[in-house]
């Protein structure tokens, strides 16, 4: 009998995806052409990895949102590294989904403020309304940085630079 292989990652970005203390728990993959689908891929799940209960680059972020109080929750991988290399250190996304309740209680252990960024189009606007709705109640204090449409993290602080994200 033939094995054949298949790759899950293929055309694909891969990122390392690691636990508060920097322990790899899986990976997530996020297409190079944006009209494949879905645009990002992970690991299936584990006893050990949960996409609901993981953020994107809390093993380096972790240390710098306690330190500065907050939190910068993006949407995508490239958005963390982006504001990592300008020195916003304390950046973080989910993998590919929405936020969850235990996404907003990791958060709000270790630091009592989020700055949500989303693009300033409809989708993003939208997407700003309904994750709000987690942070009803939590305890934490939650802004929203709407970005200009057609923008995101990682092209707004290479054109604009640290001072007009922040």
């Amino acid at each position: 009998s033939r094995v054949s292989i298949y790759d899950r990652f293929r055309a694909r970005v891969i990122f390392p995806i690691a636990d508060p203390r920097g322990q790899i728990l899986g990976f997530g993959g996020r297409v190079l052409q944006d009209e494949a689908s879905p645009k990002y891929l992970n690991s299936p799940e584990t006893d050990h990895f949960f996409k609901g209960r993981s953020l994107y680059g809390m093993d380096k972020a972790r240390q710098s949102a306690t330190s500065a109080g907050r939190f910068y929750v993006v949407e995508g991988y490239f958005d963390v590294i982006a504001l990592h290399q300008y020195g916003i250190a304390n950046a973080v996304a989910p993998l590919g989904t929405a936020l969850t309740s235990d996404h907003v209680q990791i958060l709000h252990r270790l630091a009592p403020s989020v700055m949500l960024v989303f693009d300033g189009d409809a989708a993003g606007i939208g997407a700003a309304l309904r994750t709000l709705d987690l942070f009803m109640n939590s305890g934490i204090d939650v802004r929203v940085l709407l970005l200009p449409a057609g923008e995101d993290p990682d092209t707004f602080i290479r054109k604009n630079g640290v001072s007009a994200f922040r």
